[in-house]
């Protein structure tokens, strides 16, 4: 493998370990106890500072080797970081992204928190007396005393070591045979000796060093050393101990089980007077607590370049559109067998599932998005001094990677808004309202119908219909004396530049946030609903499909030819009676819907399709459509019926033609465009 393809893989694992490490923080923060959590952080760390080290990142190195000491500190210690610990350790990952852009930039300058950041840290660092945090920068000869044994053992009897087992440990044999460069990679043996002690006890080691190593010729940036035996005491199994390694090669180490801890239903016998059931039960009820409680999931992954994923869910979808047409070939279903119908029907369904299952693959839970979010509700609460609670609420619900990337900034900007305008500006005032002291703010994640909903609640004061509407009317956006419902008055405030706030803060204010939030859900295909009730709170509701390389839209019929209306921006269709249709000096037509006068779009004129008549639209079939300017009724000819389609691009040349935003092939090989609902109108 080249250096710059392992450059491109230490920089996406990078920013993983990074992202980890924001939310593990915070996580920490609410459970200060779980020190597992810690060591998962300081892990985290430890990684970083080796891979960053291997790619000659000094300056990123540098800074994380003095965090990592922080965290070993705090790991080794009974003391539990404070609020102010927990800011720093917060800082240090912005200070770790921003390097880490600079390092991989090539950039000289350094973040401008840089060196603060660090003064605190080694600030920490002085005051610390035990000499564990000074572990790095100090050598000793006493491997013994480093490493929690008085003494080395000098042979290798294997049962001398079996004797020193406790109940339930297992005795591992570990061979490191280090490469000569494993230095310039930022590790070495010892490194993994402290890491080894994490999950076990090391019993014993044995060097095997060149005798006749020659003083001139030696040089200290490689590994010398050919090859190291530990035998290891843990509880934990091979597998766990093996990770420790993962970043070696599989020739440089081997993990291999001397001796197995004995099964439960073994050791149970030898405790008298009690009975087998009864040491069991507490036994399985603490490893499922265990379990529970840890943070780290096993899982089996692989790793798979995204762009081969959405290629081979492009062929999933020829797949699919070669299969309707099977099932439409008129010459096909003329063939009176009973034999072929079957096999067709099997066919459609085992192509069903394969789309499904790869479908599948592209949704990952939302889990992550919300995670992050806790940072930006603590950041937001400390700048406004605003004592926020969070609550989350369906994190497990899968939605396709692509919005996953395309969600993160408009959550961001919506709980930023919820903060700063949403929730009472004192304790005073809430408490005056008969609220907690603490604000609450919602973030739930759900599925309904063929959508994924994801809502934000907080609440607050709610928002205030008459000073959005005064505030519309001032910049324009309405017209005097014109009536608008609540969700229109509420859409008010996704307009560019539009904001009611008094103050300007750090976090909203400036009247930039809601319309990118707008256009951003919008680019995915989605929406956003707003209900809000004046001294209660307020909910924004992202209405958003579930993927975006298939679309569930209404079939119409327009001049004998079809198109597809995403059902996401239909209300409901209907036939009008004649009486029901007005038109104004002969050319704009109305049709009044309930309390509701709509205007009517003829689709055949927008698209400039040839007709040989007009239609009376008391003929024809209307559909309710909302778009961002409000509610119209398209005039089409027939609804031929719902269908899920496979979203097709339809090139440089025609993608940007008004009204139409893709294309599918149906399943008689006929193309049907895809409307673009916010254009037609």
């Amino acid at each position: 493998m080249s250096k710059e393809k392992l450059r491109q893989i230490f920089i996406e694992e990078a920013n993983e370990i990074i992202e980890k490490m924001d939310v593990d923080i915070i996580n920490y923060e609410e459970s200060p106890a779980d020190k597992a959590l810690l060591n998962e952080i300081f892990r985290g760390v430890h990684t970083l500072k080796g891979s960053a080290n291997a790619f000659n990142f000094v300056r990123l190195g540098e800074f994380v080797h003095h965090f990592e000491d922080v965290l070993d500190y705090f790991r080794n210690s009974t003391i539990s970081p404070k609020s102010d610990d927990v800011d720093l350790f917060l800082e240090s990952v912005n200070v770790i992204k921003e390097t880490l852009l600079r390092e991989v930039d090539e950039r000289q300058d350094l973040p401008a928190e840089y060196a603060p950041c660090l003064a605190k840290i080694q600030k920490i660092l002085l005051h610390v007396n035990t000499p564990a945090v000074l572990l790095d920068d100090v050598s000793s000869n006493d491997l013994g005393a480093e490493f929690g044994n008085d003494s080395f053992a000098q042979t290798r009897d294997e049962e001398d070591f079996l004797k020193e087992l406790q109940l339930g440990e297992s005795l591992f044999k570990i061979v490191l045979k280090l490469d000569s460069d494993i230095y310039l990679r930022g590790f070495d043996h010892f490194l993994f000796f402290k890491n080894i002690l994490h999950v076990g006890k090391i019993l014993a080691s044995f060097w095997s060093v060149p005798a006749d190593l020659d003083k001139e010729t030696f040089d200290v940036e490689r590994n010398v050393i050919q090859e190291v035996t530990l035998y290891v005491a843990s509880a934990k199994d091979a597998e766990t101990i093996a990770d420790i390694f993962a970043f070696l090669d599989d020739e440089e180490f081997s993990v291999e089980t001397v001796a197995a801890s004995q099964p439960l239903d073994v050791l149970v016998p030898v405790v008298e007077g009690i009975k087998s059931d009864e040491v069991a039960k507490p036994i399985e009820m603490h490893e499922k607590e265990e379990i529970k409680k840890s943070t780290l999931v096993s899982k089996n992954f692989l790793k798979i370049d995204a762009l081969k994923l959405d290629e081979l869910f492009d062929s999933i979808g020829e797949l699919v559109i070669a299969q309707n047409y099977l099932g439409e070939n008129a010459k096909i279903k003329a063939i009176a067998d009973a034999e072929v119908s079957k096999t067709i029907e099997n066919l459609s369904k085992i192509t069903r599932l394969i789309q499904n299952r790869v479908m599948g693959l592209r949704m990952i839970p939302i889990r992550d998005t919300f995670d992050k979010m806790k940072r930006v509700v603590r950041d937001s609460s400390k700048k406004v001094n605003k004592p926020i609670h969070l609550m989350l609420e369906g994190e497990e619900t899968e939605i396709d990677k692509t919005m996953v990337e395309a969600l993160s900034d408009p959550l961001v900007h919506i709980i930023r808004n919820a903060i700063d305008h949403g929730i009472e500006g004192s304790v005073e005032e809430r408490l005056k309202a008969g609220k907690n002291e603490e604000g609450q703010v919602n973030l739930r994640a759900y599925h309904r119908g063929g959508n994924i909903i994801i809502e934000v609640k907080d609440d607050g004061r709610g928002i205030n219909k008459a000073k959005v509407y005064s505030k519309g009317l001032e910049r324009g956006l309405v017209q005097k004396d014109e009536e608008l419902s609540d969700a229109q008055i509420y859409g008010l405030i996704m307009q560019p530049g539009f904001s009611t706030a008094d103050v300007i803060s750090d976090i909203s204010g400036r009247g930039v946030g809601l319309d990118v939030v707008k256009t951003a859900i919008e680019a995915v295909r989605g929406k956003i609903d707003i209900s809000s009730e004046e001294g209660k709170g307020t909910t924004f509701a992202i209405v958003l499909p579930l993927t975006l390389a298939i679309i569930d839209g209404m079939i119409v019929r327009v001049n004998e030819k079809i198109f597809i209306i995403p059902t996401l921006c239909i209300i409901e269709s209907f036939r009008p009676q004649e009486a029901s249709v007005h038109s104004a000096g002969g050319k704009e037509e109305f049709v009044q819907l309930r309390s509701e006068l709509l205007p009517i779009v003829r689709l055949s004129h927008v698209l400039e399709l040839e007709a040989s008549s007009i239609p009376k639209p008391s003929e024809s079939t209307l559909v309710c459509i909302e778009n961002a300017r409000g509610k119209f009724a398209l005039l089409v000819d027939e609804l031929v019926g719902r269908q899920q389609v496979v979203i097709k691009t339809l090139g440089e040349f025609l993608a940007k033609t008004e009204g139409v935003s893709g294309g599918a092939v149906m399943g008689n090989g006929e193309i049907a465009l895809i409307l673009n609902v916010e254009e037609l109108y």
